[in-house]
């Protein structure tokens, strides 16, 4: 029987399952996260409060599913910086096309789709049945969310939340650290960091 590499992956919430049960056919998952409970199992896999609890830890794979974006930059950034190997995950189901390109630690979830020629920053996440059409460019550390679609040709920046349900139509820009509520959908170029809801999603009132 062949023998699975080790994948340690570095949070313990809902997304770091998720991530978890997709690929855990091809990898031997384990989870590190200060908030995991001594001795606990997450889906049958062991976990450490850690990365020094994990014997081999240097010569594992490493993939960071945490939700908190400004976080997950961080410890993608601590373990890229030390030579950690931090692969693409493609989960089943999912397709990505001729030409598009993915950068280090991305994350494609079940049914998602990236379209030919687009660009997926790295530590990025396109999630369940979510959609990166033909030539869009996604920023780094940026999350599209579960039926979330990016059309063709439109550019997301870098620690972007596209909300569950968003669409950003075709031929525009979304700049860094926008938020876009669940459902909205963004029709015209957005520029300044902030949170965006509605249809069209305009910017929330401080």
């Amino acid at each position: 029987m062949e023998t699975l590499e080790t994948l340690i992956i570095h949070g313990c919430g809902g997304h770091a399952r998720s991530v978890a049960s997709a690929v855990k056919d091809r990898w031997t998952v384990v989870f590190v996260s200060p908030d995991v409970r001594p001795g606990e199992r997450i889906l049958g896999c062991p976990s450490f409060r850690s990365l020094d609890q994990i014997v081999g830890a240097e010569s594992a794979a490493h993939h960071v599913a945490i939700g908190d974006l400004a976080e997950k930059k961080a410890v993608f950034k601590s373990l890229r910086n030390a030579g950690y190997s931090l692969p693409v995950l493609i989960a089943p189901g999912a397709v990505v096309a001729e030409g598009a390109e993915l950068g280090q630690g991305v994350f494609i979830g079940v049914g998602a789709y990236v379209g030919p020629n687009a660009r997926i920053g790295e530590n990025t996440i396109i999630n369940t049945h979510a959609i990166a059409e033909h030539d869009t460019v996604i920023g780094a550390h940026t999350h599209i969310s579960i039926n979330a679609a990016v059309a063709g040709y439109s550019k997301v920046g870098s620690e972007v939340m596209l909300g569950a349900g968003a669409t950003v139509i075709d031929k525009v820009s979304v700049g860094d650290r926008i938020v876009i509520g669940a459902g909205g959908v963004v029709v015209g170029d957005l520029t300044e960091p902030g949170t965006y809801v509605g249809v069209p999603a305009r910017a929330m009132k401080k």
